[in-house]
Parts: structure tokens; sequence; C-alpha cells
């Protein structure tokens, strides 16, 4: 037993006595009790418990919580109180006509419902309240005669002013092609609607400091057209100081306030009962291909306004599975009963608004699971990062010096079988280079974590680029156990690093010196190390100065002050030599990472999530080909940002149970598994359909030769038809044009596919061509003036238009929608030998392709997504009249 102390104690300062034997003879048989595997092998499996339990219960609480939405109110409420029941009639009423594509039925339809229900909620107002009901009439870019509804609503008793303040509430009525849009922007209009009636019943509310201002804007969807035609034309486009605008994407969650144009904002704004905003979720927007009538009527930032959204999960937006069966309960009457304080608060609390647009220092906020909106400057994280990097730089230095000051005193001894100071002759040397060595490894893990989850989201772009699709825990889990792989291992490469040189810096190197020195714990050096990376990551986000980078500060906030706490406590227990049960083999360091963790990474996790559910569907839309690898890297970037802080906090416990390879192998198995998993399942299904795009598009060819026998039916010449399909994401399109074919028993003549998302073939599904008749009913004496009447299918949407030198006048533009078109033509110069008019008729009613009625029914997993615009039937005729009769048509054509 002696000659066995004698080599542990390899190297001593003093002379060894008898009571150094006892307690060379009593640390020999806490080393073996504390090497033996089956210690290591309990702290293993109750720290992997331990950090399932974490992931189970961080992920769902947070989420349950973010998402809870209040009781829905009955519609027999009081009318000042906000009704969900109430906003649902509405919406109910307002889908009934269908799509509301801009200048189509049922766009006029829901026009006149909204100005009945206008002025309905004015009949029932008993108060001494001005209705100003107005319709504004704008041209589209198309000639389309479209009109914007507004409302003022001011205090009678007051006389009438230009200029006064007002508070603007807005949304849009009009939807995309083959959509009853009740979401998108259904919800946001009925809101305002029952919020607007809510106000007008409120008689706490006098409108003697501010207006209110209804407006529903029509044509949002074909490039913001009705906000454009407000700011710029109609007389009250300088009356507000303030606007809300609403719009939506999906209603199956609840809403959040995704911009603001100034930060400051957002404190009226946490006077709500449920605030639900962060600032990264105003950044990404401006990433995001999205635009709303917001983006207008901010006007350079000379407004102050908010915009709120409906943005999670919008596998919905802009298709025919957008109606009112996919509004989750709830959700209306959240959004409305916030909107209803924070409109009540500025009327209350109105003061000028400043003139000056610039901010000196912005805000950084974010909302606590969507209880209460924490609210600080830029300027006080900057202030409270510089604290935590002195204090954590400071407090480590001086506790390591004081650690090792107490270690050389010679009344001191060290009972730790992992103590430094039994096997080095300079410790403090081998603790220095241990904090240097941890910190590079620790910043190297990073990045190999990052290099490995970007390869496998290449690698599973190759092999299933669109698994995640539906599934945001899936999503999660599949990148970030590659990040978690790849960081461990280097993790475990430095370390086995780092025992090598120890050994090679060992003066006595003896077998049982190897054997020990593996055993060594650098607990110290490891907390440390792992400090000083945040205080690397607080330097960067001062550096850069992001607001977005708020998130170190959470995480920092949490871990420096508590690491430090619990090392100074371990010093002054060593210091005093008190031997605690829990804290004598420091075991609180195997919960204390995890426990620290929970409050940050809920709300990373929280995060992740909303960024995952309003990216995914939008990169789904968008995914060609060519963009699949980006897509999946900002997926993968996105969950990496939660994995890197949770594995920075865990590292030294893995290091602590000494378990690396069993870790790995858990962690390669569950990835095999989910990965298996990932490309085994269905992304797609009827919640979660892939976009179909499909283009009706017909060219025909009238000419007339000569002018004679009026009136006169002009023939047609040549005529082509063809149908474009384009997919994002699902499967091969080749192969399921192949399948439809085969299954309807129709071949698809002249198809031909250009890649895997894109193919054209000819309409041969017997679809009436829209021009029905070309007739010339009188032509003056000079060959001037011409009258030509169309006739053709009942459609809204009827385009003419001439690059010859010719006036064109259309009788019945506005007659809509109609079946006959009568244009009158006057040359204006009598060298004209001929003119060329371009007819376009559009439709965008499904029932009018017997294709797309045939191909949504067989696709069971997907939707067909619509345009602004009514687009996807195209009927395009040329006429050209020739009035030299000797002009040939090839000497015309050329």
């Amino acid at each position: 037993m002696n000659k066995m102390v004698e080599e542990i104690t390899l190297v001593s300062n003093r002379t060894p006595t008898q009571e150094d034997e006892e307690f060379s003879t009593t640390n020999t048989k806490i080393n073996r009790k504390f090497f033996s595997s089956k210690k290591y092998l309990k702290q293993f499996i109750l720290w992997m418990v331990m950090f399932i339990c974490l992931l189970n219960i961080a992920g769902p609480l947070a989420l349950r919580i973010l998402y809870s939405v209040p009781t829905v109110k009955p519609r027999s409420i009081s009318k000042n109180i906000f009704s969900e029941e109430r906003a649902l009639d509405y919406l109910h009423n307002l889908t009934q006509y269908g799509s509301r594509v801009s200048n189509t039925r049922g766009n006029f339809q829901a026009r006149d419902y909204l100005i009945s229900q206008i002025h309905r909620i004015y009949s029932m107002n008993k108060r001494n309240l001005r209705f100003q009901i107005e319709l504004q009439n704008f041209t589209n870019l198309k000639q389309n005669q479209l009109q914007n509804i507004l409302v003022r609503i001011s205090n009678a008793s007051q006389t009438y002013k230009k200029n006064i303040p007002s508070l603007l509430l807005s949304a849009h009525y009009d939807t995309v092609e083959f959509s009853s849009g009740s979401c998108d922007d259904g919800s946001g209009v009925v809101i305002l609607l029952e919020l607007v009636s809510n106000l007008v019943h409120d008689v706490t509310l006098t409108f003697s400091k501010m207006d209110l201002i209804l407006l529903f804007t029509n044509g949002e969807e074909s490039n913001l057209e009705g906000a454009k035609a407000f700011t710029t034309h109609h007389r009250w486009r300088s009356d507000f100081d303030y606007f809300i605008n609403v719009d939506a994407a999906s209603c199956r969650e609840v809403a959040f306030l995704t911009e603001t144009t100034r930060s400051q904002l957002v404190i009226d704004y946490s006077r709500v009962s449920r605030p639900r905003t962060n600032v990264v979720l105003e950044l990404t927007s401006m990433w995001i291909p999205w635009a709303s009538d917001y983006n207008v009527l901010y006007l350079n930032n000379t407004r102050l306004g908010y915009a709120f959204g409906f943005l999670l999960d919008s596998y919905t937006y802009h298709t025919v599975l957008d109606h009112s069966s996919e509004i989750k309960r709830g959700i209306i009457q959240d959004l409305g009963e916030n909107l209803g304080i924070l409109t009540r608060n500025l009327f209350r609390e109105y003061v000028p608004m400043s003139k000056n647009v610039t901010e000196p220092d912005l805000l950084i906020y974010f909302d606590i699971l969507g209880r209460y909106l924490m609210i600080y400057k830029l300027s006080t994280s900057i202030l409270i990062q510089w604290v935590l990097i002195i204090m954590t730089i400071i407090m480590g230095i001086v506790l390591i010096i004081f650690d090792h000051i107490w270690h050389r005193k010679p009344t001191s001894s060290c009972n730790d079988p992992h103590c430094i100071y039994v096997y080095f002759k300079n410790p403090f040397l081998i603790r220095i280079s241990s904090i240097i060595i941890y910190v590079i490894a620790n910043i190297i893990s990073i990045i190999v974590g990052l290099i490995l989850s970007y390869i496998f989201a290449a690698v599973m772009t190759m092999i299933r680029p669109t698994a995640w699709n539906g599934n945001v825990t899936l999503a999660m889990y599949v990148f970030s156990l590659p990040y978690l792989i790849g960081f461990l291992s280097s993790e475990h490469l430095f370390d086995r690093l780092h025992r090598c040189i120890l050994r090679k810096s060992s003066d006595n190197s003896t077998e049982i010196n190897v054997k020990h020195s593996n055993k060594i714990h650098f607990n110290f050096e490891q907390n440390f190390s792992i400090l000083l990376i945040y205080c690397l990551l607080m330097m960067i986000s001062i550096l850069f100065k992001y607001r977005i980078f708020y998130i170190i500060l959470v995480w920092s906030i949490f871990i420096c002050p508590t690491y430090l706490c619990a090392m100074i406590v371990d010093f002054i227990l060593h210091s005093k030599q008190h031997q605690w049960t829990f804290l004598k083999q420091k075991s609180h360091w195997l919960y204390l990472p995890l426990i620290i963790s929970l409050l940050p990474f809920t709300h990373t996790i929280a995060i992740s999530d909303w960024l995952l559910r309003i990216l995914m569907p939008i990169f789904l839309k968008m995914s060609l080909p060519a963009l699949r690898l980006r897509t999946n890297i900002v997926i993968s970037s996105v969950v990496i940002t939660s994995t890197l802080f949770l594995a920075l906090n865990l590292i030294s416990v893995a290091q602590r149970i000494k378990y690396f390879g069993r870790i790995l192998i858990v962690l390669l198995i569950s990835l095999i598994l989910i990965c298996t998993f990932a490309v085994l399942r269905q992304p797609f299904n009827k919640a979660h359909p892939y976009i179909i795009y499909a283009k009706h598009t017909s060219k025909s060819f009238s000419r007339v030769e000569k002018l004679t026998n009026l009136p006169m039916n002009v023939p047609l010449k040549l005529q082509s038809t063809s149908i474009t399909v384009k997919m994002r994401g699902g499967q091969h399109l080749p192969r399921l044009l192949d399948d439809f074919s085969v299954t309807i028993n129709h071949p698809l003549q002249n198809k031909q596919c250009y890649n895997s998302t894109t193919c054209v073939f000819d309409d041969t599904f017997n679809r009436p061509m829209s021009i029905e008749q070309i007739r010339i009913e009188s032509v003056d004496k000079n060959l001037m003036n011409y009258r030509i009447i169309l006739r053709h299918v009942l459609s809204y949407n009827i385009q003419i238009a001439s690059i010859s030198d010719v006036r064109l006048i259309v009788r019945n533009q506005f007659n809509l929608p109609r079946t006959e078109t009568i244009i009158d033509i006057t040359s204006n110069s009598t060298f004209l030998a001929s003119f060329h008019l371009d007819i376009h008729i559009r439709r965008c009613d499904i029932t009018d392709s017997p294709f797309l009625l045939l191909f949504t029914q067989f696709i069971s997993n997907g939707v067909l997504i619509g345009k602004g615009s009514c687009n996807a039937i195209d009927d395009h005729t040329e006429l050209f009249v020739n009035k030299d009769e000797e002009l040939s048509f090839f000497d015309f054509k050329g």
C-alpha cells in the first residue's frame, strides 16, 4: 500500500509525515471509488434523463403558453366589447362570394356588403358622432376601375377642420385567384369592423383629440395599388398620425406585432393583455419577400404605425385552402382584444407626432411567453454586456490566483484525487495553458459543428430537400443533431490532445501517472473557458450593435453570474475543507447547467419555433432547385442558434461524466433513426400541401385583307393553346403528369418538361375559347373610323390595346361583367395602311377550366395557388386590319 501511495504522489513539496501517509491511503480509496465505471455510468444515465426532460419540458411548455388564446366572447355580449362570434358572422357573409380578385364579381359584391355593414354600424350609433363614408375610385395598371372604402368617425359637436389628427385602421378586402380569402385578409377586415363597432359604442371615447379613419383597400394583392392610390390622391392622406395595418397569411395560430415604424411604439403595445412581438421578427420581415399596405402607409418612416399579422404555418396562403374552417378558435378574439386596448390608449393619451424620424437609441424588445413584454435600450444592453465581461474576467483571474495561493500554502492539502496540484510541478502554468486550450477548443468545436450541420443540409438537399415540411420538431432534430455530433467530437479530440500534452509535460510519467492523469478534472478551467466564450460573443454583439444579438445577453445574464457564484462557492468550501455530501464531489455541476439553461433555452426554442413556422411555408413556395440548398442552410442556421448555446453550456457536463463515446453513439443512433423517418415519411398532406401553379394560354390570329360587304365577320387564321404547370415542393412533376394522364385516360400532347418542376403541353381538354366572334360593323368612307364588336364569354377582365397610330374608345368599358365589347377606332393618320389590336380576356374561375377541375381532384396532397389578378386563363387574340388590299400578308407581318 505504501508503494502505491508513493507512486500516486509523484511530486511533493514537503517531507512526508504519518499524517500524510494516512491521508494518501484515504486518497487512494477515494480514487478507486471515484474512478469506478459504475459511478460514471450512473452520472451518464442521470444526465441523459435530465437532458431529455429539459427538451420535453422547455419546448412544449413554452409553446403551449405562448400560443394560448383567451376565451371567445359570445355575440350577445355588450357592443363595446370585442366578440369573435360577431366577427365570424361578418366573415361568413364576406366569404360567401368566393374569390374577391380585383375587378371581379366577388370583389364587387364584397365591396357592397362592407358598405352595408358600415351603414348598419352607423345606424346603431346613438351618440353624437359624425360618419363620413367615401368610395375612392382609382384605376390600376390594367385600366380596371377599382374602389377603396373609407370611413371617418369624428365628434359631431366639434366644428369640422382640415388636417385633424387621426388614427387610421387598414386592411384589404381583395383576394387572389381561387381563394375565398378567409384569412388573407378577411380576418383583418372583420376584426376592424368589429373593433370600429366597439369603439363607436364605447361611451368613454369622445373622439375629441383624434378622429378615426377606417380604410379597406382594393388591389393590395396586385402591387398594393389601393394603398398607393390612397396615399397619393385622397384628401385624407395627410390627416393621420398613427396607423394600424392588419394582414394575414394563415389563421392557424395567434397573431404577432410584426413591424413598427419606430421601436418606441412598442411601449404602448406592451400594455395589451397578451403582447406577442420580438425585435427578431421585425428584422426578419425585412429579409422575407413580404409586402403589405403597411409598406406604403408609413411613407418613408414619417408616420407612426403598427403592422399586425397572422403569419405562422402559412401553407394555406393564397390557396383554395384559405377558408373559415382553417381559422383556429380564439385567435380572432386574441388580436381583437389586443387592438381594442391599443387603440383606446392611443385615443386617450394622444400626443402630437414628433417630426424627428430618427431614433437616437433603438429599443430591444421581446415577449416572455406572450405574457410580458421586456423592453430596454440598445445602449443599456451594451452597458450590461460590458459589466458582465469585466466582472467575468476579473472574477475569474482573482479566483484562479487565490486558488493557486491557497494550494501553495504549507498547511493546505489537496484531498481531491483529481487535483492538478498532486501531479505537476508548475500547476499554475498548466492551468493557464488549459484555459487557453479549452477556449480554442470551444471556438473550433463551434465552427466544426456549423460546418458539419451545413454539410448535412447539403446531403439532405440531394436526398429529400423538403423532408422538414410541416414538422418543425423534425426540422429541429434533423439539423441540430449533426451540430451536436460535430461539436462533441471536436471537443473530445481536443480533450485527448490536452491529456497528451499534460503527460508529456510531467517529469514523471510512470504507468500509474499516465492512468491517473487521464482522470484529472480541469473543472475551473473548463467553466472559465465557457465564460470566456460568452464574453467573446458579447464583444461581437457590442461591436456590430445588431439588436437581433440580444439573445446573447439573455443567455449570458443567466450563465455568467451563476457560474461565477458557483465557482466562488466551490473555492470557499474547498479552502474551508467542508465536506458537504452534495458538494464534496461537485455533483452540483451535473445539474446546474441544465437548471440555469431552462429559461433561456425555453425562450430560444420559442423564437426558433415561430421563425421556422414563418419561414418553412415561404421557402416551400420558393422551392426552386437552385434555391433548395440555400433554403436548407437558412433553416439549419435557425435551428443551430438554440443548439449552439445549449451545447456550449453542457460541454462541461459531458467532460465531467467522461462518456464522450457513449454520448456520440447515442446521438448517432438518434440521427440515423430521425433521418430514416424524415426520408421515409410523406412530408405533404392536406394540411401541409405542395404548391401547384397552372396557367392556360391561347393565342389566336385574325386578319382582314379587304374591307368589303360590311358588316363582316373576321375569320380566324391561326390558333394555339397550351397549359403551363409549375410545382413547388412535392414529387417529380413529369411523373405526376404521366400518372394523371393514365388515370384520366387522356394523353397530354406535345408535353415538354424543362426541369422537374415545370412542364408545358397542349390544351386538349375542350376548353371553350373566350372570343366567339369578331365583327366589323361600320367604316367611314375615308377609312378613318371603325366600329368593331367583340362577342366573348362572360368576363370582368377585357383588355384592349394597340401599338398602331390609332385612338381607341371602348364604349361599354365599365359595364361589368359583359359578353360584348364595342370598340370605336379612329386612325390618327391618313397614311396608315393597317392597324393592329391586342385583345386579352382573362378569367380566374376554376370551373372555366376542365383541366383544373380534373387535376385538382387528382392531386390529393397538392393545392392550387393563385395570383393577385386574373391570370390563370389568358386568351390572347391579335386582330390585323389591312386598309391597303394590295399589301400582302407576309409584307404586313414583315
